[in-house]
């Protein structure tokens, strides 16, 4: 369903400063977005790390065939080819003049999204990103910012300030940081039931950070209280696991829904973000309008009151 307004029209009606587009291919849109274009999320591989190690018989388990191993990792055969591929996805996003790119850190192979029984630490996949990223970065101009996501996978889980202060301590680059998600901090714990309860857990979780906080420059705000589904899996692995199946599963831990609470204006003025995104799910960009609207009413809202922890 359209809603009748161009993207112009559409960032315009909704007082904002452009979009975070998608690039995950190698080669750049036939359509130009520079002008709606803030910053760039990268292409992104759930399970890379046994690829990039080398470990061929972990790699030969994961995929039916080698081609199917190859198409993955977008025509790469070895860890020196998939470097290229990934600097051909971060020459394609930079076609559209980007102030920031996103990279996330994290790895989880197809049957460790369902058991959470992850044979990697989160020290072990912020080296390995960090070894990634460096081989890479020559690519990507100094006034581009390098935005790194936190999962809920091990990675960049934002959930110790250790593992942040290592993590940056091994990247080769200046003019870098963090993109924090914040459905992805609340899905590192279960027993959230309550956007109120989620408030005070992203709270906490950016003040126990201390000082790392402060390479947060921007915000993925979305919500995600996936608890209850979290609890009631039974981290089996299914009999058949495709695309689709994945992604339901995924969906329902990663709920990308909006804020309705104005408490949220306190996440929000404790890290005082460069860049705020309003990342939903949505059906169609009718309710994407509506859900960014909701989100924008509660953020709107909290200010007024002058919501703040501090």
């Amino acid at each position: 369903m359209k809603t009748g307004k161009t993207l112009p029209e559409f960032i315009a009606a909704l007082g904002l400063n452009g979009i975070e587009l998608m690039v995950y291919k190698t080669e750049p849109y036939s359509q130009s977005y520079n002008k709606e274009t803030v910053g760039v999320h990268l292409n992104y591989w759930p399970h890379w790390l046994d690829f990039w190690r080398d470990n061929e018989k972990i790699v030969e388990k994961q995929f039916e065939c080698a081609e199917d191993c190859c198409s993955y990792f977008g025509g790469a055969c070895c860890g020196t080819e998939w470097l290229k591929v990934i600097k051909a996805n971060i020459k394609a996003a930079l076609i559209a003049e980007p102030e920031y790119l996103v990279w996330h850190v994290a790895e989880a192979d197809q049957r460790e999204i369902f058991t959470f029984d992850f044979k990697y630490t989160d020290e072990d996949v912020i080296v390995r990103t960090a070894e990634v990223f460096n081989a890479v970065a020559e690519v990507i101009p100094q006034d581009i910012t390098g935005l790194f996501e936190n999962l809920w996978w091990p990675g960049l889980r934002l959930t110790d300030a250790a593992v942040v202060k290592k993590f940056f301590s091994l990247i080769e680059r200046d003019n870098i940081g963090i993109m924090l998600d914040t459905g992805h901090l609340l899905n590192t714990n279960s027993a959230l039931r309550t956007e109120e309860e989620g408030v005070n857990y992203l709270y906490e979780q950016i003040k126990k950070l201390g000082d790392a906080a402060a390479w947060i420059k921007g915000i993925h705000l979305n919500c995600s209280l996936s608890g209850k589904y979290q609890q009631s899996h039974k981290k089996l692995v299914p009999k058949i696991i495709n695309e689709g199946i994945v992604m339901q599963h995924v969906t329902n831990i990663d709920q990308h829904l909006p804020f309705t609470t104005p408490r949220i204006w306190e996440v929000v003025n404790l890290v005082k973000p460069k860049y705020l995104i309003h990342e939903l799910s949505y059906r169609d960009f009718v309710d994407f309008e509506e859900k960014i609207k909701m989100q924008l009413k509660a953020l709107q809202t909290g200010q007024g009151r002058g919501e703040n922890n501090a």
